[in-house]
């Protein structure tokens, strides 16, 4: 047999061309995700079952032989389609290369796909001849297709990641493979003609170098195309791999450097990692967080508690609160505990959350309340002894008059003038004895609506002085609290009586009580004042602070203490012109609502 030298050129250029693509479109399905696997395994294998049909049939064109060819189309795809499922098969098994049994599947695979697929090729060639096949030359020209095929696929792919030149490398072992088995595989037909059938039929060898020359190029130029495609492919593949580095940088810093401890839990609600600091605050090691309930790092009294936060964090609530740590040691400690939910592709997968030792904070925060406790003790103390020494001085003068001049005229008024002023001093030392109380130890429950209608009542006469009218409007029928009787009416007596005294020309002061939620009481005090500008509403709470020409300025804060031992709050709002707002919240301990307000 006579072969034409630039049609078997042009097949060995086929073989090379698309070899190379297909190992390296083999090389970029082993480094992707499952969906994309298996898109750029079927493209490898398209590709080298393109080339080795290719091969072979680019190849037989290059015999010179006077001999009947008809090329059936539809048996012409279905080679194409062996090639393609046979190389399928071969490079499935190179992403466990590490098995010998996996390098072994593929060169057989590799190398049979490429035998069966020249034995049919020349079946659907239809020559008018009867095929033998010499039976050694035949055995080297297997053994060709599955030792070359095999060492292009092993150094291909035993390999982390080739160079290009070994790449093109290891092409040219699967070129040898390719056509070896073709040319050896010719050499080892015997053909025995039927004249009766012959018809001659010699192509111009121009015309076949043409078509040759024609299929080389447009599938060249398709497996470029793909190339291309491909090389982009990477080009965002490192992108992205640059992005997920820069994330993995992130995290590693937000999880790994984090002073707080992180920690993950899975839904079975299991420790599945942690951080350094985890296992610092903790005291166990991550073998020994690893895997357990994460209810054993928390104290007994609120494990129970844990479960309905957690189960919040799953439906997809960010949780923080505080509760109290067990440490190894057996302590417990404060922390603040951060719960998000942690998904991956949209999926839930459990909590990420973090552990924030409170312990310190706690130390600074006393250490600030003492400081906060000693500056107001400071200044009180030096509040009470300025407004203790005027009546002591007054004092102070009249025992010495009356030292010096026993019968002096007008004695009566001098000691009227004496009491008064002791009682000044008595009710600055009441006064400061309430704010230096401890807190009280609440055990009375009283229902707030009979005691202020008592205290509204005790200053009707005041307010009918200064022409005020006071207004109740409750919305419930009954409010109960717990706590202390007259400290409560102190409260109320102060702020009732400030908002009649803001209103010299007379006005309306409005009372009104509301539930919340059944857990407060909530009593606004509103009148139509003369209003607190914003730098004196800053004010109103400390000590011997006043706008009213006699007053001592203790009485807000003597409020606010007796509110704070309460668990209340006493908060102003005010408007120049227009009024002020006292509004007083307190923990209710029942509340009955009505349908609407009662007036009075």
């Amino acid at each position: 047999m006579q072969h034409n030298l630039y049609i078997v050129a042009l097949s060995v250029v086929v073989s090379i061309v698309y070899t190379f693509v297909a190992l390296d479109f083999v090389r970029r399905s082993n480094r992707k995700t499952m969906s994309s696997r298996r898109l750029w395994l079927f493209s490898a294998s398209l590709t080298m079952g393109i080339g080795i049909w290719g091969t072979h049939f680019v190849g037989m064109m290059s015999l010179n032989m006077s001999l009947t060819a008809a090329h059936h189309i539809p048996a012409i795809s279905q080679c194409m389609l062996i090639a393609v499922a046979g190389t399928y098969g071969a490079f499935y098994f190179t992403k466990s290369f590490h098995k010998k049994s996996s390098v072994f599947l593929s060169a057989f695979f590799m190398g049979s796909c490429i035998i069966v697929l020249h034995y049919f090729g020349m079946k659907t060639a239809a020559i008018n001849s009867n095929l033998h096949y010499d039976f050694f030359v035949s055995t080297l020209a297997a053994a060709a297709a599955y030792l070359f095929s095999g060492i292009a696929l092993y150094r291909q792919f035993s390999a982390s990641q080739p160079s290009l030149f070994n790449q093109f490398i290891n092409s040219l072992f699967m070129v040898l493979a390719l056509t070896g088995l073709h040319y050896i595989g010719e050499k080892a037909m015997l053909m025995k003609s039927h004249p009766l059938f012959l018809v001659m039929h010699d192509p111009r060898l121009g015309s076949l170098s043409l078509i040759a020359t024609a299929i080389v190029i447009v599938a060249s130029l398709f497996i470029a195309l793909l190339y291309v495609l491909g090389a982009m492919s990477d080009q965002q593949l490192k992108l992205k791999s640059l992005q997920l580095d820069e994330s993995e940088q992130r995290n590693h810093s937000l999880i790994a450097l984090n002073p707080d401890g992180v920690y993950m839990i899975g839904k079975d609600r299991r420790i599945t990692g942690g951080n350094h600091s985890l296992e610092k605050i903790t005291g166990y090691s991550a073998d020994e967080l690893q895997g357990s309930l994460y209810t054993f790092l928390l104290a007994p009294s609120e494990a129970e508690k844990t479960e309905e936060f957690f189960q919040r964090t799953l439906a997809g609530e960010p949780i923080k609160r505080e509760t109290r740590i067990k440490h190894k040691s057996g302590t417990e400690f404060e922390a603040e505990i951060t719960n998000i939910p942690y998904f991956v592709e949209n999926k839930l997968i459990g909590i990420i959350g973090t552990i924030k030792d409170l312990t310190e904070f706690r130390i600074m925060e006393e250490k600030l309340r003492l400081s906060e406790k000693l500056a107001v003790v400071g200044e009180l103390a030096a509040g009470v002894a300025h407004e203790i020494r005027n009546p002591l001085t007054s004092l102070k003068g009249f025992t010495q008059m009356f030292k010096d001049h026993p019968n002096i005229p007008g004695r009566e008024e001098y000691l009227n003038i004496m009491l008064e002023e002791i009682e000044s001093i008595n009710l600055i030392t009441n006064e400061f004895m309430v704010l230096a109380k401890p807190h009280l130890t609440m055990t009375m429950r009283i229902d707030l609506l009979p005691l202020i209608r008592q205290v509204t009542l005790l200053l009707t006469g005041q307010a009918s002085l200064n022409n005020t009218q006071i207004e109740t409007q409750f919305y419930i029928d009954s409010g109960t609290v717990k706590g202390e009787e007259n400290q409560l009416k102190k409260v109320f007596v102060n702020v009732i009586k400030n908002a009649i005294e803001a209103m010299p020309h007379g006005g309306k002061v409005t009372i009104t009580v509301t539930g919340i939620q059944n857990e407060n009481l909530l009593i606004q005090i509103k009148d139509e004042g003369v209003g607190i500008s914003e730098v004196h509403l800053k004010q109103l709470f400390h000590p011997f602070f006043t706008t009213k020409e006699n007053g001592k300025g203790l009485g807000l804060m003597v409020s606010q203490k007796i509110l704070d031992n309460h668990m209340g709050h006493l908060r102003f709002t005010s408007t120049l012109g227009e009024g002020t707002l006292a509004e007083i919240t307190l923990p209710a301990e029942s509340v009955t609502e009505l349908p609407s307000p009662t007036a009075s």
